[in-house]
């Protein structure tokens, strides 16, 4: 299934919303007439003349049926690639009269695992009101109600880019069909990603990659490069029309993280009679900026040099390509890059690329490391007791910091020293916590352990009185029987799943208790340790 190109405006953005990175429509006021999943659909939408269901008249799109009393109708969409939001492609092709006569979105940052219920109950606020108290749980106006135009792919700019969103809301005026919808942004992956040992994707579209610049898209965009997979066949590549000139077909990507380079894939499935014969890499660094200080990016990108390959370092010398393998190249000397550009000779198509690479740190990330080495040894342990109130957890830790030089060091060292404890440390940790929904004992944690516990509590202080009064009773039996405290993971639990999972849990032994006990100590020391890494 080939994909759409990319309107003219938007060409330096990622669509957001493409079907092959996962998104998924969670949720439609109605699709009477033509399924809400026909929104993402990566091919353009197709006309069938005198084409009929038993509903009406077959459409290529989401068709609601006609709004017989006041209000509109809606959908929510979970993003394959969160991001923040800058232009939206509302592709109404083929509704002649029956497409809506206006639009409007809004955006919101969610789990992946929340419910279209849980979404529809959270509140719609204005960019003001999001700017002067943000709320969590919130809808963010990012497109107030605007004109569209029926049959027509309408090309919108946002007033301003939204903040990072992982779900969108589109809202149609009254009702009608809207065949495909395109979410054109920058993708802001979760920085967690790139904390990860080992090599990870620095190109992929999921990562933040994006196409920067190309000398020829003829037959396929370059976008397609960066997708998920392998493809399904030819068109689901970048593919350039038959070069008549001397010379070789380009293409320029920025990488979703500054990375050390350590292997390359140029993919030529599919492409059997029209494959490059030979390809070439070159790099370039732009240098290290915060992902998310998007003047900056800006102002790297356009730092790039274009138009020849003066200022980029060859990573590897001209390398043969044949028809529908995967190549695997390895630069000479690994190289730090900000973007690639890759020579096909003379032209052709690549169905996919891969970067493989190591994340290098980003300033913040640089900023934090060197705050943790400042750190007093008094205060260094204090703050490390907060995130996992064992001693010798905390001592070994501490002993390894030195030595590490990358967030993923860091993260490595606290898994290590985590599952080198014993019982008795990990008991000493459980002590740190308070009981679900009871106040924090200030003798047994730390000032920032205490507030930890309340942020990952805080949906336990709105639940029913029946709820809390049942988790109090049941933590008491729970300590009796096991001899420590009920740990469970709290952050986007509420009271009652944690009242369920309390429940079924008490059935246990206590082997198989201190088990689940020690991952949830485990999840909850790594995300405190994330949280105060990623906090300005």
């Amino acid at each position: 299934m080939s994909q759409q190109p990319a309107p003219a405006a938007f060409s330096h953005l990622v669509n957001l919303a493409a079907d092959e990175t996962g998104t998924f429509v969670l949720w439609a006021s109605d699709d009477y007439f033509a399924e809400k999943e026909n929104l993402v659909r990566s091919d353009a939408p197709v006309w069938k003349e005198g084409v009929y269901t038993d509903r009406g008249k077959w459409m290529d799109g989401w068709e609601s049926q006609r709004m017989r009393g006041p209000g509109h109708d809606s959908a929510i969409l979970r993003l394959g690639v969160p991001g923040s939001v800058e232009g939206l492609l509302v592709d109404t092709t083929h509704f002649k009269g029956n497409a809506p006569v206006a639009v409007a979105l809004e955006v919101c940052e969610a789990p992946h695992t929340a419910t279209a219920e849980e979404l529809l109950s959270w509140p719609v606020v204005d960019a003001a009101a999001a700017d002067s108290a943000p709320t969590a749980k919130a809808w963010r106006v990012a497109l107030p109600q605007s004109d569209v135009r029926s049959d027509h792919g309408n090309v919108i700019a946002l007033p301003a880019p939204s903040p990072r969103a992982t779900h969108v809301r589109l809202r149609i005026y009254p009702d009608g069909g809207v065949s495909r919808l395109r979410v054109y942004g920058v993708a802001r992956p979760a920085p967690q990603l790139f904390w990860q040992q080992g090599s990870i994707d620095l190109a992929a579209v999921e990562h933040g990659g994006r196409v920067t610049a190309i000398s020829d898209a003829f037959f396929g965009p370059p976008a397609n490069l960066l997708l998920p997979g392998r493809g399904v066949n030819m068109g689901d590549g970048w593919e350039t029309r038959r070069r008549r000139t001397p010379g070789s077909d380009w293409c320029e990507i920025g990488l979703g993280r500054r990375g050390l380079v350590q292997r390359i894939e140029i993919d030529t499935h599919f492409f059997k009679g029209n494959a490059p014969q030979a390809c070439s890499v070159l790099a370039f660094d732009a240098g290290a900026v915060d992902p998310d200080d998007a003047e900056r990016m800006a102002a790297a990108h356009a730092g790039v040099p274009s138009g020849d390959d003066a200022g980029w370092t060859p990573l590897f010398d001209l390398a043969p390509l044949v028809q529908h393998r995967r190549h695997s190249f390895e630069p000479a000397r690994p190289t730090v890059a900000t973007h690639l550009r890759v020579h096909i000779f003379p032209h052709g198509g690549v169905n996919r690329m891969r970067v493989f690479g190591l994340a290098a740190p980003t300033p913040r990330e640089q900023d934090k490391l060197a705050a943790l080495a400042a750190l007093p040894r008094a205060d260094l342990d204090a703050l490390l007791r907060s995130f996992c109130g064992a001693s010798a957890w905390a001592q070994q830790v501490a002993r390894a910091l030195p030595a590490c030089s990358q967030v993923r060091d860091v993260m490595q060292a606290a898994d290590v020293a985590f599952w080198a404890l014993r019982e008795s440390d990990w008991l000493e940790a459980f002590a740190a916590h308070p009981r679900i929904g009871a106040r924090q004992d200030a003798a047994a944690a730390t000032a920032q352990s205490a507030h930890w516990s309340r942020s990952e509590q805080a949906q336990v202080q709105s639940a029913a009185a029946s709820v809390t009064a049942r988790l109090a009773a049941l933590n008491e039996t729970y300590f009796e029987r096991f001899g420590f405290i009920y740990i469970v993971f709290a952050t986007g639990r509420d009271a009652a799943q944690m009242l369920a999972l309390l429940e079924r849990r008490l059935g246990n032994g206590r082997d198989t208790e201190l088990r689940n006990a020690s991952d949830e100590q485990a999840r909850i020391t790594r995300l405190r340790l994330e949280n105060w890494l990623l906090t300005a």
